[in-house]
């Protein structure tokens, strides 16, 4: 199928842009295969968003970018015809745009084209395929997390303990796993493929993060298929005790006791009788309640003339900072066992987690427990190794979760979408926000992977898994989103000034004052920032120039001792030749 095919009228003139992120204006509207461009006369610079050089000021948006197309009439004549109309395109960043077009069928053609092309079933036709890389490639994305490089690290600090396993090759055990997973060293692959069998998707226990501090472990899986049987597995219960060795670990469920007690009644449950293991809910939202939480706070955050107290009451209904706080405070709880319990005890404490398949709240506190126990997990480039190996890796269904957001679900992926990875984002962003100098990167990068794990044209969140990457070509027909951040040019506009580097494990507070909305992200376009983004600016210029300076001071302090040394030596030398 080509994309032309679906574009009913591919270009409208004397359309007036009402609402969206630019002054109202008029212009033309067109549509080519994987953009709408808006396309305004000349403001006399030249320049169009896009960064080329034109006679017209353009704005692109991608159409995986909408999430939901609506077209109103502007009136009715007498005889009930459509007279104009309105092009309303709410999108996945929560951007909303609305164009005022002359001719409603112009107006209705183009917003059915739109909601064919943002729909598109598959991604084999999306744009990080049809992509030209305008820069030289200096970092390769899709080669620079790979797990033998976790496992090298590994083997320097810890020798003994775990080994590389190719058990997955083909994704043959697992479809939702990598090749490579890093698992205990004494452990077969003969047994791992029976726990796969006796675990959700497959999804049998492995290494998510070794704390080399007090040499704790944090192992991530599916949920056991109990059943309302009680079925067991020897050779599950074999690897968690291979875990455990002679010490007490922790077993932390995701869910509430009814959410796994009911999920024992349809086949799964949760580890009973495992010797050794104290077993523990810790609840996190699941992919709907998220779903839902998040179309409430869009909600409240596109309202106007509401009281504050109203305003309040909503956003605190709508469940979402709840979710955050949880999710927040699990994270947290499994930071405790491993640093806490792990430093005072005789032995290391491993924990595992698990919710139900293990792809969504179980990736949620994984990686949030990582941030705040690694120090480099805060640092830009330990960050995306993060979100390569707990997200991408690990198996969550991107292509899934992010086909559509707030505004919108569709008939094919609707019970299956959910805001997870943003309420991941959410998390970092409050951690930072209580430790701003901790983190090597800014606010503006947590926004943008936001966006690009909606809509992109670099592939890396293309796909629900390994699997379907290496089906699609996507690492050889694609850009990886990490090989442009990487690019100096680009990364030093996401490196936080204040940044100082902190080896120590983050607290964050979880008291109502301390967990609050993210106005940057959620009223993104209802405000103006430029004052805000100014004064940041100038901080964060002031904070560099600082910088500077305490190298400059070091520089000419190590260049003072030199010179000390230097004329203490010659000091010494007449008196060496008196006594000579």
């Amino acid at each position: 199928m080509e994309l032309s095919e679906v574009i009913e009228k591919c270009r409208v003139d004397n359309v007036y842009l009402m609402k969206g992120p630019r002054p109202p204006q008029r212009g033309s509207l067109a549509l080519i295969g994987h953009h709408m461009i808006f396309s305004s006369p000349s403001n006399g610079n030249g320049t169009n968003s896009s960064g080329a050089g034109s006679g017209s000021d353009e704005l692109w948006l991608l159409h995986r970018m909408v999430d939901r197309v609506v077209v109103e009439p502007i009136s009715r004549d007498q005889n009930g015809g459509k007279i104009g109309g309105y092009l309303k395109l709410k999108c996945k960043n929560f951007m909303i745009c609305m164009f005022e077009i002359a001719n409603y069928e112009d107006c209705a053609a183009v917003g059915r084209s739109i909601e064919k092309l943002s729909n598109l079933n598959g991604f084999e036709h999306d744009y990080p395929f049809y992509y030209r890389c305008p820069f030289n490639v200096l970092d390769d994305g899709w080669s620079a997390f790979e797990t033998e490089q976790d496992f090298a690290r590994l083997c320097i600090r810890c020798p003994d303990r775990w080994r590389i396993s190719a058990v997955n090759k083909g994704f043959a055990v697992c479809p939702s796993y990598p090749e490579a997973v890093i698992v205990p060293k004494g452990i077969g692959d003969d047994f791992l493929k029976i726990s796969a069998s006796f675990r959700d998707g497959g999804r049998f226990p492995v290494l998510s993060y070794y704390h080399y501090e007090t040499k704790s472990c944090i192992v991530r899986c599916g949920q056991p298929l109990i059943g309302p049987t009680g079925r067991r597995c020897r050779e599950d219960f074999e690897i968690l005790k291979c875990l455990v060795g002679s010490s007490k670990g922790y077993i932390v469920d995701t869910r509430t006791k009814q959410a796994a007690q009911s999920a024992r009644n349809k086949g799964g449950g949760h580890e009973s009788n495992y010797i050794n293991w104290n077993y523990m809910n810790c609840s996190i939202p699941r992919v709907k309640e998220l779903h839902d939480s998040l179309a409430k706070l869009v909600d409240i955050c596109n309202e106007s003339n509401v009281s504050a107290d109203r305003w309040m009451s909503k956003l605190i209904g709508s469940g979402w900072l709840q979710g955050v706080t949880d999710t927040i405070i699990t994270a947290a709880t499994v930071a405790q066992f491993v640093h806490c319990e792990g430093s005072t005890s005789v032995t290391e404490v491993p924990v595992v987690i698990h919710g139900g398949e293990g792809l969504d709240s179980t990736l949620l506190a994984s990686s949030l427990a990582q941030l705040l126990l690694d120090p480099d997990a805060r640092t830009v480039r330990g960050f995306q190794a993060l979100i390569e190996r707990e997200w991408i890796a690990a198996g969550h269904p991107f292509s899934l979760r992010c086909a559509h957001s707030a505004y919108a679900s569709g008939t094919l992926t609707g019970p299956q979408e959910g805001p997870v990875f943003l309420c991941f984002l959410d998390c970092v962003w409050q951690i930072y926000q209580q430790y701003p100098c901790s983190f090597e990167f800014t606010e503006e990068f947590l926004i943008f992977l936001f966006e690009h794990s909606y809509a992109s044209e670099f592939g890396s969140f293309l796909g629900n898994n390994e699997k379907e990457k290496k089906e699609y070509g996507v690492k050889r027909g694609t850009v990886s989103l990490w090989s442009y951040v990487n690019n100096p040019e680009v990364l030093r506009s996401y490196v936080n000034a204040m940044y100082e580097p902190n080896e120590s494990v983050l607290w964050p507070s979880v008291s109502p004052q301390s967990i609050v909305l993210w106005e940057r992200l959620y009223l993104r376009w209802q405000r103006n920032w430029s004052e805000t983004d100014a004064a940041k600016s100038t901080m964060m210029q002031w904070k560099i120039r600082e910088k500077e300076l305490q190298t400059k001071v070091l520089l000419l302090r190590r260049q003072l001792a030199e010179l000390t040394k230097e004329a203490q030596v010659q000091n010494q030398l007449p008196q060496l030749q008196i006594k000579g």
